[in-house]
């Protein structure tokens, strides 16, 4: 490249850093004399309460937001569009307290309102003057626990005591007008096909569910279910006869009915006919039905699917 070249190429490099020290410098200075004048914005205050009595809490009809109309130079007011300003106010503080209800004097002159809101330039306008607080009464009951669940066992399994929650209940506190119509609570839904190990988890309590000023304690439960071979016995028991008038001799056919049911391995020696009661109520017969409708009353706790063989019974009157 000949020196010519060469001196026209760096007079214009020059010339283009020149062009941009210039540029960047004057736009900086009007920014500068931009944000140096005062200004007048409409700007919303969140509020916040703070030593609230321990036996209250936060009522959603208190009052969060406070729009003031401020006037500063830009550097002040751009603080303040970066972040919302806060103001707090303590409960301690307050004017007047009328029952469950705070009220606080908000005075647009105060330097005590301009230091809460870290601004030096001027409060022109306040949307009010009086700032309230709610607070509902805190309570707090036991509430047991429901699972949706829907729970298969493999073929030949299942469990005595099926699905065990620990705990059963639970702890909800919030406002008391919200806590008197929660009557339980639910958890994460629970589905298992072909279950034929013993099952174990926690389970998450259903918060989405309820009102968001509910807190719940613990907020999971345990799950737990014991799962055992199972096999199919059967019982052969005498039918009772009941509310037979005096005077009055009934006949049934047949005498006794074949329960049916499943129990686990390990307790189906335990079962006998000593367990079972099924009922023929006389004080049920139609006139127009010579059968008896058969109910099993008696049971014992540890078998499952329990079927009667026959539902009823024929009857006949001896005169």
């Amino acid at each position: 490249m000949s020196s010519r070249k060469k001196k026209n190429f760096s007079f214009k490099k020059s010339n283009v850093k020149t062009f941009v020290f210039f540029l960047v410098f004057t736009s900086l200075l009007w920014l500068f004399i931009q944000f140096s004048k005062n200004y007048t914005k409409e700007v919303e205050v969140g509020i916040r309460y703070t030593n609230l009595p321990s036996d209250k809490i936060f009522n959603e009809d208190s009052d969060r937001t406070l729009r003031m109309t401020l006037n500063g130079n830009g550097f002040r007011l751009l603080n303040h569009d970066w972040k919302k300003p806060l103001l707090d106010f303590n409960v301690e503080d307050a004017v007047f307290n009328n029952e469950d209800q705070y009220f606080f004097y908000v005075d647009k002159e105060s330097s005590i309102l301009k230091s809460k809101l870290d601004f030096k330039g001027r409060v022109l306008a306040i949307q009010k003057d009086t700032v309230k607080l709610k607070l509902d009464a805190n309570l707090e009951k036991k509430v047991p626990v429901m699972i949706e669940e829907d729970i298969q066992y493999a073929i030949g399994y299942g469990s005595d005591k099926g699905l065990v929650v620990t705990p059963d209940s639970v702890f909800v506190s919030g406002p008391s007008q919200i806590i008197d119509t929660i009557q339980s609570v639910g958890t994460e839904s629970l589905n298992l096909e072909g279950l034929n190990l013993d099952y174990k988890a926690k389970l998450n309590i259903n918060a989405e569910k309820l009102p968001s000023a509910i807190t719940v304690m613990p907020q999971k439960v345990d799950a737990h279910i014991i799962v055992s071979k199972f096999t199919e016995g059967s019982q052969k028991i005498p039918i009772t006869l009941n509310n037979v008038p005096e005077g009055i001799q009934i006949k049934i056919f047949p005498k006794e009915i074949s329960v049916v049911y499943r129990v686990g391995l390990d307790r189906y020696n335990e079962i006998n006919e000593r367990d079972f009661r099924i009922v023929a109520d006389y004080a049920k017969a139609s006139e127009e039905s010579s059968f008896l409708t058969l109910e099993l009353t008696d049971r014992p706790a540890s078998i499952h699917d329990v079927r009667l063989q026959e539902k009823q019974v024929q009857f006949v009157v001896l005169k």
